[in-house]
């Protein structure tokens, strides 16, 4: 049998041992991080990529200041699609100041199509639209 030479270094390191692992705190859980920068469109599904086709955004900012986008998009496969259209405005700094939506919008089968939107601010100076199917 092996007895140790000094009972009350074992006794320490038990205690030690003991309240390290017995505080009850328990680290934050940290988000990952995205490797992917976010774009002006998205779409929600690999499905709604393959059905759609979205030409590049037409801004124009009017008298008042706002902002007019007209997004080109198209049904490009041989079926009406219903699509819901979310829209967030940004300011200068990028700090979202308004958002709209959903906007539904059926896309006839193979026919160009735009779906179209404006901000409510003038302080608008850039957007992001997520297209998913409509429910």
């Amino acid at each position: 049998m092996i007895t140790p030479r000094n009972p009350s270094l074992v006794l320490f390191g038990a205690a030690v041992l003991a309240l390290t692992g017995c505080t009850g705190v328990h680290p934050p859980k940290l988000p990952r991080s995205d490797p992917y920068a976010s774009q002006q469109i998205h779409v929600d599904s690999e499905q709604l990529r393959k059905d759609t086709a979205v030409g590049a955004p037409i801004v124009t900012r009017d008298e008042a200041g706002l902002l007019h986008v007209t997004l080109p998009v198209r049904s490009a496969i041989s079926k009406t699609l219903y699509v819901d259209c979310y829209v967030t405005f940004f300011d200068h700094g990028g700090v979202p100041i308004s958002k709209i939506g959903p906007i539904t919008k059926t896309l006839q089968a193979n026919t160009p199509d735009s779906i179209k939107f404006n901000s409510m601010s003038p302080a608008a100076e850039d957007f992001q639209v997520d297209l998913r199917y409509a429910r």
